[in-house]
């Protein structure tokens, strides 16, 4: 693979941010505020192969691990997460962190959360060729050995029993050494409508953004069967800002290779043990090269049922 100006230019630029599909059940991975909100001990992996035979495309595997402390007050917990995109390859640690304070006899709860760790960043050397003897990546140093650099995140996340409320910022230590990354905003807007006592629906509304490329709504509905199944339906589109087109060299092209439908499922195969799935089919000229986008979900918890939280699978 040869790897163009347009990708590096002095400073290695990452992409825009990981992309999940299945964040409606892992809030954590966009907001250290969720933190500690299932009031037990979770843990969860997540696999997501996008654009399956498209040679370099994103692929991604996290781990995510949280759980209350000082009678459900504080959150603790971390996630690692590994992120090969063509010959760029990301490696994340980060704990996290929540204080969440109680606004009524009702259940409902402010948290802010914190979120600290470090980054790997590294080229494959495998898969680039170089032309020119003074490309930055040899002298900058980048091609031959990882670059570390610390980060962080904050957030705050409101949950009532009928709705639901996130913003986050994260990736806030923007330029360290030679590497250039792009703060991401997370907001997280979502509500229940109780159907009857077996059934619920969900709709929700998640919005990205880092200011420099195009941002990005998502769209979406649930519905939970008995409190075992959620199935939902997601619809997302880049929105094509014209102020931000000339200032990214991929500019239209990015915002429109966004847009796609999700097919999303997630069972509890029983009380501590959950499993989840989705499937990305894109709606852009992508979908005449590819159409396999899985995302595959494993989860499981320990601790006794929560006590404040009325909704603990909803949100």
């Amino acid at each position: 693979m040869l790897l163009t100006g347009a990708l590096f230019h002095v400073k290695c630029d990452a992409q825009q941010g990981v992309i999940f599909s299945q964040y409606a059940f892992n809030g954590l991975i966009l907001n250290p505020a969720y933190a500690g909100y299932k009031e037990k001990f979770n843990s969860t992996v997540l696999y997501r192969n996008q654009w399956s035979n498209i040679e370099g495309a994103p692929t991604t595997i996290s781990l995510l691990v949280d759980g209350p402390m000082l009678n459900n007050l504080l959150g603790v917990g971390g996630h690692i997460m590994s992120d090969k995109v063509g010959v760029q390859q990301t490696l994340s640690f980060f704990s996290d962190y929540s204080y969440r304070v109680m606004l009524d006899n009702q259940g409902t709860r402010l948290a802010f959360g914190l979120s600290v760790g470090v980054t790997q960043l590294s080229l494959d050397e495998n898969l680039v060729r170089l032309n020119d003897a003074n490309d930055p990546l040899l002298t900058g140093g980048l091609l031959g050995k990882p670059v570390f650099r610390p980060d962080f995140n904050v957030g705050v996340f409101l949950d009532h029993k009928l709705f639901s409320v996130g913003l986050s910022g994260t990736e806030l230590w923007k330029d360290y050494k030679l590497v250039q990354k792009n703060s991401q905003l997370y907001l997280t807007v979502a509500t229940l409508i109780p159907i009857n006592r077996n059934y619920i629906i969900k709709p929700s509304i998640f919005y990205k953004d880092d200011f420099i490329m195009q941002p990005s709504i998502d769209l979406n509905v649930f519905l939970m069967i008995k409190d075992k199944v959620w199935l939902g339906l997601l619809w997302r589109n880049g929105l094509p800002l014209k102020s931000r087109l000339d200032k990214t060299v991929k500019g239209e092209a990015f915002y429109s290779s966004l847009n796609s439908i999700t097919f999303l499922a997630e069972l509890f195969v029983s009380d501590n043990l959950y499993l989840g799935y989705a499937y990305d089919f894109p709606l852009s000229k992508l979908n005449q090269v590819t159409l396999y986008t899985h995302e595959v979900m494993l989860g499981f918890t320990i601790g006794k049922k929560a006590q404040r939280v009325l909704t603990p699978r909803y949100f």
